[in-house]
């Protein structure tokens, strides 16, 4: 068995000036061996006060007379020193009024000298010590209370058993307006809400009775400013021990008033989202729709289960662009809101027209949780509403737009121009001889004759065009977007005809024709009244003239329109009545001098103009896609005049036909050679196409199947003007290309310029490595000649040697067969 630890030494200041008393108390300390005392004796007070600043002492015996204090004064200084050691006092005289107040003051216990001995001293320390670590703790004790009660987040209340307030807490006392003052003259029904007072009390009651252990009420407080808090009340009651009678009451109080307020408006807020007659639904921070109210399933017509997890995508028209919803999102992202009319599609198909409220919703933290939407039915509004905007705008006979809508829209078209830097043309149209009809057919015959007009208008321009009625029999049609004057002439000569037609006016036939006037923006004017007013003076020089005519406000744009507008309906003629003539230019090969291909190129002969080269009307058929037919006349024309020269027995050379880009493009091409080459019944080998060199560098997946189904035919390939650009030389094999023709520039200047020579050379080079013929065209000069051959070039052309030739003179420099005296000499 282990042995008893020794007990703590114990540190005794005993402040003693009586040396004889001193030794006697140190004696009865020290004896007690099995619980020691360590023991100091000092005899003033003073160097008590100073030892124990840096010692420290269990407890002190305080003689009340000493040299430099008297009676209980050192009993102050020394409380004051040292508040909580225990004091044991020592006095020569029994005096019970003196002891009593030394106690008062804070001593532990009370010895007489020479009364008791060392054992009575011992037990006194040690109860001193005792007692106070006893109220020391019990201090800490109730500290720890205090601050608990003072601090805590929730009221603490303490009531009485007839529930007066004996004690509450800050939180308490600032949850309901009161001071504990106040408070203390009250009891809980003072401060409860009448509609509260019985329910409170019964329950109280039930706790004071022994009825119910505790109890969890949730109540209303009357503040002092008048207002209601409400609390959420835990009651536990105190009892008496032995008496099991209520003492005391506690009651722990949380300020629900807040929570309340919440769950009120939730309250409300849910009773509203089931009630509303506007549709609603959340969606999650992705967007995925997570509750949906009744009003969206009677709107939309889907119910909850199709919609949930799902997108607000699920309602989509499709009639709004990808930028909508793009703008949507932009204004999600920077204010956390959206509004604005959408058009949405119900289950059924049908579409709808709704005001959509979107806002984010967000969680303490600012994170994004939610998104809430409100939507209702305008449909109806949406209807009524352009019902009226269409009667207010538009003309009720021809249903056109009226003058209102034609000055708004002028105005648009203006403004769209001014920032695309286009041109808007305003034809202004009065009809010839209607007041006729209206006197001899009568005003309902009139009427129908202006609804065809508006018919036969509709019929003349494009769906963004705009043609109104402004009054009577004045019409008006804006262009937008328009390239040059002549578009503007089509127009105007398109809608002259179709009002030249007759009118079926219910049996009987009316004749009437129109005048138009002319007005350009920029050119004429820059603001809509001004374009106006010069198209409505065009418009009566029109008529001055005679009618049944067009008059454009500037002089030198209607000649310029009409004069490309003839020249485009001439050449539409010439298509029709084949007025053109293919020349020919032969092709020589430079070390011998024969003839090794003819070049075909297109005349027409205009029958006022005369003799046209390609020059002066292929740009044009070109830009009006006439290139196509006439591209035809001339493959047929070549065709027949090849395989004729075979008949005849003539050394047929290869003949070379032109192809712009866009005949190269065009997906029928392969298809009209082939059946030319089986009408004539010509071998592919005798053609040859020249390409513009835009075909080769503008290579994509299209143009390697076009140049593939061209070879497929048998026919060759040549590359025309080669070097004028960004030529690819890497793409040469790839194209399977027979021939290339030097751009015309280089060949005219072959050393004018630092980099032509080399140029030169490298196209020459690259071609002979792969086997690729190369020729240098329109040589004029017996020093490009020179300068040619010395570049090897296989083949010559130009006017050196032959101009282009008509097809008798083509064919019997054919017959003769003779090199030409610039070649002659060379060979």
């Amino acid at each position: 068995m282990a042995p008893p630890s020794p007990s703590p030494v114990l540190s005794v200041l005993v402040v003693e000036d009586n040396p004889g008393d001193a030794r006697l108390v140190k004696a009865y300390l020290e004896e007690d061996q099995a619980r020691p005392f360590a023991v100091t004796c000092v005899s003033y007070l003073s160097k008590a006060l100073e030892f124990l600043k840096t010692h420290p002492v269990d407890v002190v015996l305080l003689d009340l007379s000493l040299p430099d204090s008297f009676g209980l004064d050192g009993l102050a200084q020394l409380r004051q020193a040292a508040p909580t050691l225990p004091v044991v006092v020592l006095t020569g005289t029994v005096d019970e009024r003196l002891a009593l107040e030394a106690l008062r003051q804070g001593a532990q216990d009370y010895l007489v000298k020479g009364q008791g001995e060392g054992d009575l001293v011992r037990r006194a320390i040690r109860y001193a010590i005792g007692r106070s670590r006893a109220d020391a703790a019990l201090r800490e004790s109730e500290a720890r209370f205090r601050a608990l009660f003072d601090n805590a987040g929730a009221g603490v209340i303490l009531t009485d058993a007839e529930g007066r307030y004996l004690h509450c807490n800050p939180a308490f006392c600032a949850m309901v307006g009161y001071s504990e003052s106040e408070l203390h003259l009250m009891t809980f029904r003072d401060i409860s809400h009448p509609d509260d007072r019985d329910s409170v009390n019964h329950l109280y009651r039930q706790v004071i009775s022994g009825e119910i252990e505790s109890c969890d009420i949730t109540k209303r407080y009357l503040n002092r400013d008048g207002t209601v808090r409400w609390g959420r009340l835990t009651v536990t009651p105190i009892r008496d021990t032995e008496a099991g009678q209520l003492r005391h009451a506690v009651a722990v109080v949380e300020d629900v008033t807040e929570t309340k307020r919440l769950e009120d408006h939730m309250r409300l807020a849910a009773t509203v989202f089931e009630n509303t007659g506007e549709g609603l639904f959340v969606t999650d921070e992705r967007r995925r729709i997570i509750h949906v109210n009744p009003a969206f399933t009677v709107l939309t017509g889907y119910a909850p289960e199709d919609v949930l997890g799902k997108t607000p995508r699920i309602l989509a028209s499709g009639r709004h662009p990808p930028e909508f919803y793009d703008r949507m999102n932009e204004s999600l992202v920077k204010t956390g809101r959206w509004q604005g009319e959408v058009w949405n599609r119900r289950k059924t198909g049908e579409m709808f027209a709704e005001w959509l409220n979107i806002a984010e919703v967000r969680d303490e933290h600012d994170r994004l949780t939610h998104y809430v939407a409100v939507f209702s039915d305008i449909t109806s509004r949406k209807e009524d509403e352009e019902r009226l905007s269409y009667q207010a705008n538009h003309d009720p006979l021809t249903r056109l737009p009226n003058r209102t809508l034609f000055q708004e829209r002028l105005s648009r078209a203006l403004t769209r121009a001014h920032r695309n830097h286009s041109i808007v043309t305003l034809l202004f149209i009065d009809l010839d001889h209607f007041k006729q009809v209206n006197d001899t057919l009568g005003h309902l015959a009139g009427d129908c004759l202006l609804q065809q007009v508006a018919e036969r208008l509709s019929s003349c321009v494009r769906q963004g065009d705009t043609i109104a009625r402004l009054a009577g029999d004045e019409f008006t049609v804006i262009l937008e977007d328009v390239t040059e004057a002549r578009d503007s002439a089509i127009v105007a000569q398109k809608i002259l005809s179709l009002m030249a037609e007759p009118f079926d006016l219910q049996g009987h036939e009316a004749r009437i024709s129109s005048s138009i006037g002319v007005a350009l923006y920029p050119n004429d004017g820059d603001d809509p009244q001004t374009l106006i007013k010069l198209a409505d003076a065009a418009m009566y020089q029109a008529k001055n003239q005679g009618r049944n005519a067009c008059r454009f406000h500037s002089e030198s744009v209607y000649a310029q329109a009409f004069e490309r507008l003839g020249l485009e309906n001439s050449l539409r003629l010439a298509v029709e009545r084949n007025e053109f003539e293919l020349y020919y230019q032969p092709v020589f090969a430079a070390d011998t001098g024969r003839v090794m291909a003819v070049e075909a190129l297109l005349r027409w002969h205009h029958p006022e103009i005369g003799l046209m080269t390609p020059d002066h009307f292929l740009p044009l058929a070109e830009e009006t896609g006439l290139i196509f037919p006439i591209g035809r006349l001339v493959l047929e024309s070549a065709c027949r005049q090849t395989r004729l020269w075979l008949d005849q027995g003539i050394a047929p050379p290869r003949v070379c036909l032109n192809l712009s880009a866009r005949q190269f493009h065009a997906s029928t091409l392969a298809d009209e050679i082939a059946a030319a080459l089986a009408e004539s019944n010509l071998p592919a080998a005798m053609l040859e196409f020249d390409l513009p060199e835009s075909c080769l560098t503008e290579k994509g997946p299209k143009t390697d199947s076009l140049f593939t189904s061209l070879k497929t035919l048998g026919i060759g390939i040549a590359i025309d003007d080669f070097g004028s650009g960004h030529s690819s030389f890497s793409l040469l094999r790839q194209m399977r290309t027979d021939t290339l023709k030097i751009s015309q520039d280089l060949v005219r200047d072959p050393a004018g310029s630092s980099g032509n020579t080399e140029v030169i050379q490298a196209i020459v080079a690259v071609a002979h490595g792969l086997h690729i013929r190369v020729v240098a065209p329109g040589i004029e000069t017996v020093e490009q000649l020179t300068s040619m051959i010395g570049y090897e070039c296989d083949l010559l052309q130009g006017f050196l040697f032959s101009p282009p030739l008509p097809t008798e003179e083509m064919t019997a420099f054919l017959r003769q067969g003779i090199p030409p005296p610039a070649l002659a000499n060379r060979i």
